[in-house]
């Protein structure tokens, strides 16, 4: 519950206090910057918990080795995804304590981008697996019957939506993953009632 929320809490600091302030003064632009990153590291470290739980889950129901492969590999990519991003906010971060106002930050995130696979690693299609893996881990899970099929096509659509970068659909898919993971979590498949009758 905490890790959704907490991306929804970054996402809502920078598309509607941020981006839609550029006045604030450095003194307000500065914290909220700041807020809004540490939500985001918090919330990614977060989802690494819940990447691991769904490998296990997976783990517990695969059918085959084939299947216990497909998961460790989505469980890696998605390990190397939250890398990318939680790198991705901590450079924001030095980003942001170096500078001495808002107009100075591109100078130095231009700098940060010019080392040598830093672009491509943290800011390029690498920290979208972070989202991209549990959602076919949820998928994957839903086929075997461990999760109901909802909350996985719930989160996977959310996190289309976040992908899109556009702020209505990244706040929609931000509540959308709110809503699919607390509720994967709490459900009990159909085999595990039939055994304890």
């Amino acid at each position: 519950m905490a890790a959704p929320a907490l991306l929804l809490v970054g996402v809502l600091a920078m598309k509607f206090g941020w981006k839609t302030s550029p006045d604030l003064t450095w003194g307000v632009a500065l914290p909220l910057w700041t807020s809004a990153h540490l939500a985001y590291i918090l919330g990614y470290l977060g989802l690494g918990v819940v990447l691991a739980t769904l490998w296990s889950w997976l783990h517990e129901v695969a059918r085959g080795r084939v299947e216990r492969v497909f998961g460790d590999v989505l469980a890696v990519v998605g390990t190397i995804g939250l890398v990318a991003m939680t790198g991705q906010m901590v450079l924001d971060l030095i980003v942001g304590f170096r500078a001495g106002s808002r107009a100075a930050m591109s100078g130095i995130s231009d700098s940060i981008h010019a080392i040598p696979g830093f672009g491509v690693f943290f800011y390029g299609l690498i920290p979208a697996l972070s989202l991209a893996a549990p959602a076919f881990l949820l998928v994957a899970l839903a086929v075997r019957r461990r999760i109901s099929a909802w909350p996985a096509l719930t989160f996977l659509i959310g996190s289309l939506c976040i992908a899109t970068g556009i702020t209505p659909l990244m706040v929609a898919g931000g509540l959308a993953i709110c809503v699919a993971l607390p509720a994967a979590a709490g459900v009990t498949p159909p085999t595990w009632h039939r055994a304890a009758a």
